[in-house]
């Protein structure tokens, strides 16, 4: 009989550590993506290389491939080395023509702290235009 409550209480135990485990099947989401048509994808398809970018805040920044296709960058938290006008920045792990969801990125200012990536949502021109224009009349 204590062979028996034994072995149910060992039973037990490992299914409560087996539901309280993560998903395996699940991995986790770290960059928002969002498509053209607004829906949560996995990856996002970039082509070719971006050739612009524009500061639309210190927690968004536009950016512009060589297709004219508009990406915007919207950070988890204000980033502060971005107030400084014509301030340089990088995209970190930087471009590859897949971006994962599973994937951390950051913005990294030549001066100051990282800023990390919260999502990347590719955006039709009639949005786009307005925040780039913004952008370039942006009092500093």
């Amino acid at each position: 009989m204590t062979m028996r409550i034994a072995s149910l209480l060992v039973t037990l135990t490992a299914s409560a550590a087996f539901l309280a485990a993560p998903s395996l099947a699940e991995p986790e989401t770290k960059t928002q993506l969002v498509s053209l048509d607004g829906k949560r994808v996995e990856t996002l398809q970039l082509r070719h290389d971006f050739n612009s970018a524009w500061v639309v805040d210190n927690r968004n920044i536009l950016f512009r491939d060589d297709r004219r296709d508009y990406f915007l960058v919207t950070l988890k938290a204000e980033c502060e080395p971005l107030e400084v006008r014509n301030r340089q920045f990088e995209f970190h792990p930087g471009w590859s023509w897949r971006l994962k969801s599973t994937s951390g990125y950051e913005v990294r200012p030549d001066a100051g702290r990282p800023c990390e990536v919260g999502q990347i949502a590719q955006i039709d021109d009639a949005r786009a235009t307005p925040m780039r224009d913004a952008a370039l009349w942006r009092v500093w």
